[in-house]
């Protein structure tokens, strides 16, 4: 799209196979193409969006490709760089390589070969920073991309992302047009107004801590040219050929039809017996609604507060869904200027200073489980949650300069304290 054209409606792609027709309606329409209905995988877009003939205005559509996009202060800055501020204008002009399966290419464009340019990370950390010496660096990239497709790629979220191919040997590519990538790349937030800091290494540090405590965890890594935090893609598997293909997932939003601006609970958002309720979609219930709560009792020993439904998502495995891979996790108790809010109530309250055994034995019975089961995950979780974060914490810090290094200590301190103050609200009875 290199005239910055807004078409007059965007073509959907998984694969080579067109899935249907997006048009500029508010809110968004989507009709599946006749050859999609007609074929033997013909699939829905999710669960609540069921193939058939005809335009679909359902609040479900919006809700699916709206949470397409970045949130917040991301999607503002993508508005003002491409002159867009409608979702579907931001669709076209960033919807080539999005979460999960979709490609969104303007009416009549069909999928080409993939095309990548070749980086060295030395060269990412240019694209990511702002600094002069990074401007000089990015325009000799930008030049050494003459004549390839410019990048339209979007993942959602609040925070600054950059897509990438890492090759087994560990060297970074960058996508153009539409071409699908590996990993994603996230840098220190930047904040003028809370004092958040060292974001990379506390989100390396508690996504490697969950998998330690065996939660289904994207893989993160900490990349220490970049000081940013890897994250492995779940839904992209690479071929015998080291070609790429692209896996359906969405977002609890997307499924729930909530747009982004209501992920929280509080504010109209998911609750997390939705959430719960939803994973009944899964082939395999009681293990993923099992992850689940284990999920929920690790966020909330590690201070994760923000975490709500968009940080859900479901996968598809085989012949239906899965829950996918957890991702976005992170202390954000650290930081005084965030929320103090849990995502989530638990059995009625939000506040996890005031959250109590009384409050577990009300979600559970709100959710249909035995109290016993849920405590016993509870408990369960503490006994894991402290010695990972440690053994997290010994990973990562050989490659940490010695301000970083502060953060890891806080935040390990931090966690151990929390372990021990929430295990005795939610687990000691009068």
């Amino acid at each position: 799209m290199n005239q910055k054209v807004i078409p007059a409606s965007l073509w959907a792609y998984s694969g080579q196979d067109r899935v249907g027709t997006l048009y500029p309606t508010n809110p968004l329409s989507f009709e599946y193409a006749a050859e999609w209905i007609a074929g033997a995988a013909r699939k829905p877009l999710h669960p609540r969006i069921a193939v058939a003939p005809g335009r679909l205005t359902m609040p479900e559509v919006h809700a699916f490709f709206e949470n397409l996009l970045p949130e917040g202060d991301q999607r503002k800055h993508l508005g003002v760089r491409h002159q867009a501020t409608s979702v579907f204008g931001l669709l076209a002009m960033v919807g080539g390589d999005t979460a999960g399966a979709l490609v969104l290419l303007p009416e009549g464009e069909q999928p080409g070969d993939p095309v990548y340019q070749d980086l060295n990370w030395e060269q990412v950390k240019a694209l990511l920073n702002a600094d002069a010496t990074s401007i000089r660096k990015r325009k000799a990239i930008e030049a050494a991309a003459f004549g390839l497709p410019e990048p339209r790629i979007s993942v959602s979220g609040a925070q600054f992302k950059l897509l990438l191919v890492v090759s087994p040997e560990g060297m970074p590519k960058r996508p153009m047009g539409s071409s699908p990538s590996t990993h994603i790349l996230k840098p220190d937030m930047v904040r003028h107004d809370i004092p958040v800091f060292v974001t990379a290494v506390n989100e390396t540090m508690v996504m490697r801590a969950a998998k330690i405590c065996g939660l289904p965890t994207a893989n993160a890594f900490y990349q220490p040219v970049t000081k940013a935090c890897l994250v492995e893609r779940y839904d992209r598997v690479v071929r015998a050929d080291g070609g790429l293909d692209r896996l359906w997932q969405a977002d609890f939003c997307q499924l729930l039809g909530k747009p982004s601006d209501t992920k929280y609970e509080h504010d109209g958002g998911p609750s997390f017996k939705d959430c719960y309720d939803l994973l009944g979609d899964s082939v395999q219930p009681a293990a993923d609604r099992r992850h689940l709560l284990r999920w929920l009792f690790f966020n909330l020993y590690v201070g994760n507060h923000d975490s709500h439904a968009k940080n859900l998502a479901m996968l598809a495995a085989g012949d239906g869904l899965r829950l996918a891979p957890f991702y976005d996790l992170m202390s954000t108790r650290v930081y005084s200027g965030l929320g103090p809010r849990f995502a989530f109530s638990l059995g009625g309250e939000s506040e996890p200073g005031k959250m109590s055994a009384d409050h577990v034995l009300e979600l559970a019975r709100s959710l249909g489980v035995a109290p016993r089961y849920l405590t016993k995950i509870a408990g369960e979780m503490a006994d894991q949650v402290d010695p990972a974060i440690t053994m997290s914490a010994n990973e990562i810090d050989p490659f940490l300069d010695p301000n970083q290094q502060v953060l890891s200590e806080r935040l390990v301190r931090l966690i151990r304290k929390n372990v021990r103050q929430m295990r005795k609200r939610l687990l000691d009875h009068d």
